[in-house]
């Protein structure tokens, strides 16, 4: 079941296919088309002084600049809690996952870089099954399965249809009923498939089943819009700044699949079907030169680049392809309670957002503001830092050293 999902396009097909009406605050508006619901929100539900706050200080803090190195995370790739309150951290710096039990103690580690039977070269991923964990490792193509008391369990290697999944970049971004890990793998374009000039590779969506390493063929997402040009025999790949993404998330059961096109959020089931599309009111801002020399001054700072390196970028910056408008948001996650979170694009995305939070059936609740400090979205678009529960939010923060620090806030949802 392999097919391209143009979303944005198929979201104002259903729009002008379907008859909706107002709900009774007049905050969204559902519609329903051949069994996918729309809802389209106005204003939060949420009044002035009402919705979730997250306590002022957090419960519990993992993460230190010097000293025991059980302490200090580099590269945190996932965070989980187990059902008696234990916070389980995958750590790929160390290529280990440490366990600490519900007050931030340490209580063991796990793995380790190698290629051992429990061993990681690139762990990526970190699920949970009933509290057994489960590490996708992406330089190896395999899942390592633990024990709720630490115990190594077995290696599965996953497959797709065709062959082994061995050397091949996936980016795993979800689990469904415990059962299926859902993954991407980044769209590169291959010399017959591209143009000089703007491009958004496809990127494949996969579903594979963790029990017996079979492997489906989901639907295909806009990919992230960058400019490729042949040199040669070479190819060269430029960023299009400010250009559009896609963001992917799961719950238990679902899928969200989130081009920043427009603010429309596609939720479909586990076999890839549409269910429902979730749409805020949203006005595109226009891209400026200020915004562009904001960006720059950004990248010199992160890459560290030499004085004659940065003046050459800041002399060349008028040569980069830069989007019309900025995206729609920034990064979607999901929590236990499938209340979608949408982080909203700041500025120049390089500031943290505040959250626009919906209901499980599509409605806008409100915003919610989380400390300052959330990493930055990786190259593959990703921040698989953060778990939400019914009570609680356990993530990954850094501080101006970009120190990380999990740390668990408690959700005051009165």
């Amino acid at each position: 079941m392999s097919r391209l999902l143009f979303v944005t396009t198929l979201s104002l097909v259903l729009l002008t296919a379907c008859r909706g009406h107002e709900s009774s605050a007049e905050a969204f508006t559902l519609a329903d088309s051949a069994g996918v619901s729309i809802v389209e929100s106005f204003h939060p539900l949420w009044e002035s002084g009402e919705g979730w706050t997250l306590s002022r200080e957090p419960e519990v803090v993992i993460g230190q600049t010097e000293g025991d190195d059980k302490y200090v995370l580099i590269r945190v790739t996932g965070v989980r809690r187990l059902s008696d309150g234990r916070i389980a951290i995958l750590d790929a710096g160390s290529s280990r996952l440490r366990i600490y039990d519900r007050t931030g103690r340490h209580l063991m580690d796990l793995g380790g870089e190698g290629d051992g039977p429990s061993e990681f070269r690139h762990p990526q991923f970190l699920g949970l099954v009933s509290d057994t964990l489960l590490v996708y490792d992406q330089g190896r193509g395999g899942v390592t399965w633990f024990s709720p008391e630490g115990q190594f369990v077995r290696t599965d290697v996953l497959r797709q249809p065709g062959g082994s999944m061995r050397g091949v970049a996936l980016v795993m971004f979800g689990f469904l009923d415990d059962r299926f890990l859902i993954g991407n793998r980044m769209g590169s374009v291959g010399d017959r498939s591209f143009v000089d000039g703007l491009n958004r590779a496809p990127w494949p969506v996969w579903r594979f089943d963790v029990f017996d390493s079979a492997a489906d063929s989901l639907f295909s997402v806009p990919g992230a819009e960058q400019i490729i040009s042949r040199v040669g025999s070479a190819v060269s790949h430029r960023p299009h700044v400010f250009g559009k993404f896609t963001q992917l998330a799961t719950s238990q059961a679902l899928v969200y699949v989130a081009p920043t096109d427009a603010f429309s959020i596609q939720v479909l089931d586990r076999e890839g079907i549409l269910r429902r599309i979730i749409r805020r009111a949203w006005t595109p801002r226009r891209t400026t030169p200020s915004d562009l020399d904001q960006w720059v001054e950004h990248e010199i700072e992160r890459r560290g680049d030499s004085p004659e390196e940065r003046a050459e970028m800041r002399r060349t910056a008028g040569e980069l392809s830069v989007a019309e408008t900025m995206p729609a948001f920034r990064w979607i996650t999901v929590d236990s309670e499938d209340h979608l979170w949408v982080e909203e694009w700041e500025d120049v995305g390089l500031g943290q957002g505040s959250f626009s939070i919906f209901r499980s059936d599509g409605a806008w609740l409100g915003h919610l503001d989380l400390p300052e400090g959330l990493p930055e979205l990786r190259w593959d678009f990703s921040r698989q830092l953060i778990e939400i529960g019914s009570d609680y939010l356990l993530g990954v923060w850094t501080d101006d050293y970009d120190v990380e620090q999990v740390r668990l806030y408690r959700i005051d949802k009165r």
